[in-house]
């Protein structure tokens, strides 16, 4: 088939992005990928087999900005998909997460094709989330990302798209619990390709106790980690926190690691290429993921978790809704209360204290990596919607 994916920002990069593309390249479809372009990089380009179509650019960085912006009906983005389903004959469109669905809808209205919503993010819950903050943001939220707009957006796109997506499976039961028929929902998680993990560098030998953590650096549960390395100062295990990734919540957090006095056990590493975070945790004892509990986070789940395991480290997570079922179902780590210094704490000395089972943990996780939480078995899910969509095996809605 002839397929294309519309993804809301710059491509290179995203790893779910990447991971979809080259699986449909790879089982003989043509694939083009629609994507934002901020950082002002060629209109056309083939990126591993896969022609990536970029929006116009302008010299003005704020004009780029509202270009790409997506918007639900953005005319730059309907004018371009558009001109690529009539110039290229696209048999498939598939759009990753609800602000540019409403251009999917367009296309299959206009072109009567098959859709597919690649549901990676509880957009509404996030949007809610956001409100719950209050100040200015809340209020210029309210214009830009109201999160009462996307969940009559999320309504009409799951009643309309032919097949979604979603990445673990309480995401699939609210969706279910909200009216969605559960044939037309496929789990195609956030796994990893364990191909990457194979050239990874081994473990350097240290004295301490390394603790990682990879990702954007938001308001998320990471102060948590930074006062708790205060508290086991005095237990004779020396530790350190490793924390790759950036984001708006960076300064904030170096402000509480010196606030704490813990800037010797803490390394802000910055972003790294994607090649390189697997030998960062293969590089570390223990991963952890501190996110808060809210209705997003107990309807998605990250990919760290799964790289975590994949190198065979024990995990610290907390009790948001997947991260505790997958960790406490696979016996691969510890689980705490969100936002408890205590709780973390607790953990924490636990898996310090208790080599042997910290071990047994990593090996636990491994398994199930090979078993269950890998790229190969998602894809085969994909393949496998893409294929009935394709022969009209799935009706179309």
């Amino acid at each position: 088939m002839k397929i294309a994916l519309i993804w809301k920002n710059d491509y290179p990069w995203d790893v779910r992005v990447e991971k979809i593309v080259n699986m449909l390249h790879e089982a003989g479809h043509d694939v083009y990928l629609l994507c934002g372009n901020k950082k002002k990089l060629p209109r056309e380009e083939m990126i591993s087999g896969v022609k990536v179509i970029r929006l116009p650019f302008t010299r003005s960085n704020f004009l780029n900005s509202l270009i790409s912006l997506p918007f639900y009906f953005n005319p730059f983005w309907l004018r371009m998909a558009a001109a690529v389903v009539r110039r290229k004959g696209i048999e498939l469109v598939i759009v990753r997460d609800l602000p540019l669905i409403s251009v999917g809808l367009f296309l299959k209205k206009k072109f009567r094709l098959p859709l597919i919503l690649d549901m990676a993010e509880n957009y509404p819950a996030m949007y809610w989330d956001r409100i719950s903050k209050g100040g200015w943001t809340a209020i210029k939220n309210w214009f830009i990302k109201n999160p009462r707009l996307m969940e009559y957006i999320e309504r009409r796109a799951t009643e309309e798209c032919d097949h979604i997506l979603v990445v673990v499976e309480e995401s699939a039961q609210r969706l279910i619990g909200n009216g969605v028929n559960s044939a037309k929902i496929s789990i195609v998680s956030n796994t990893p390709d364990l191909k990457i993990f194979a050239a990874a560098a081994p473990t350097k030998e240290r004295k301490h106790v390394q603790l990682v953590y990879v990702g954007f650096i938001q308001a998320r549960g990471l102060d948590i980690i930074v006062e708790s390395l205060s508290r086991i100062r005095g237990i004779g295990i020396p530790v350190r926190f490793v924390v790759i990734g950036e984001g708006h919540y960076l300064n904030q957090l170096k402000l509480i690691t010196k606030q704490h006095q813990v800037e010797d056990m803490v390394e802000f590493k910055g972003w790294v290429k994607n090649t390189s975070i697997p030998a960062y945790i293969l590089d570390s004892d223990i991963g952890v993921i501190p996110h808060n509990k809210n209705p997003h986070s107990d309807t998605t789940v990250p990919n760290k978790l799964f790289d975590y395991m994949a190198c065979a480290k024990p995990v610290i997570v907390s009790n948001a809704g997947p991260l505790k079922r997958i960790v406490e179902e696979e016996r691969c780590g510890m689980v705490f209360t969100a936002g408890s210094v205590d709780s973390f704490t607790e953990a924490l000395k636990n898996i310090l204290q208790n080599p042997a089972a910290a071990t047994e943990m990593g090996r636990n996780g491994a398994a199930a990596v090979q078993r269950r939480y890998n790229w190969g078995y998602d894809a085969a899910v994909l393949r496998r919607v893409v294929a009935a969509l394709a022969a009209r095996d799935l009706p179309l809605t």
